[in-house]
């Protein structure tokens, strides 16, 4: 649901809340259009199991995206441990290089862990903090191979280099992680599919001529926030939702008190 990303999620439960509520009376008018010219005032198509059938739609269709948001949002929480566990072992690692080279790539991951929790505090921010992030690759890995150009090609050095490359390895996964969206065409139907609903209630509520206003505003407040629990599902660090930076503010941490 990129295209509402402009929003904050409560303009966009606010908004959907009224436009479910309008659609609903408009059906209820169309309800009551379709009676008024029909042979029989009682009787419409638009009946209530016709109603049940497109709840249940809209009931699969949020159960399969809710499923697709909420695997997302566990990913990327275990990206964090992940990505927080390689820079941990790199940093601990860098310590059997000799200075200043030691010092250098340690100081390099300091900034490293610093700048990815910016990008978790301000989304806006990513780009430039992925742009920092590479040139910090490139440096780390200038260090190391002056290591091994040096002859420094020894069990010990293999570890390093490995360290390095899974912090590397771990930007690309864990970018991806984060940039991963529930499709746009199916946010689209599931707003479509949900304006639809509450119109055909709308409908199916006319039967009598006579309106529940406070039944139909529980049931919208109650239908769009678990669409809205999609919609903060969707947006990584925004709303109540958010992937917890836990993992990476300890290692930056641990860095700062044994670097002291």
């Amino acid at each position: 649901m990129q295209y509402l990303d402009k929003f904050p999620i409560w303009a966009v439960f606010v908004v959907m809340v009224v436009v479910v509520l309008v659609a609903a009376e408009i059906g209820f008018r169309i309800g009551i259009w379709l009676r008024d010219r029909g042979s029989d005032p009682g009787e419409t198509r638009m009946t209530g199991p016709v109603v049940g059938g497109m709840l249940g739609l809209m009931g699969f269709l949020m159960a399969f995206s809710i499923g697709i948001a909420i695997s997302q949002h566990g990913e990327r929480k275990s990206m964090v441990v992940t990505e927080a566990n390689a820079i941990g072992t790199a940093w601990l690692r860098a310590g059997f290089l000799d200075e200043p080279d030691s010092t250098s790539l340690r100081e390099l991951l300091r900034e490293y862990v610093e700048v990815r929790l910016e990008a978790a505090a301000d989304i806006r921010k990513l780009p430039a903090v992925v742009a920092r992030s590479e040139e910090i690759h490139g440096e780390l890995w200038a260090i190391i191979e002056g290591n091994v150009r040096q002859g420094k090609n020894t069990a010990t050095m293999a570890t390093i280099v490995e360290s390095i490359n899974h912090v590397i390895d771990v930007h690309s996964l864990r970018l991806a992680a984060a940039t991963m969206r529930l499709p746009r065409v199916l946010g689209i139907v599931l707003i479509a599919a949900t304006i639809l609903s509450f119109l055909l209630v709308g409908v199916a509520s006319s039967s009598d001529r006579k309106r529940d206003n406070a039944a139909v505003v529980l049931f919208a407040l109650a239908f769009i926030a678990v669409l809205m629990l999609m919609v903060d599902l969707d947006r990584p660090q925004e709303g109540f939702l958010t992937v917890g930076q836990t993992a990476m503010s300890d290692v930056l941490r641990q860095m700062t008190s044994l670097g002291q």
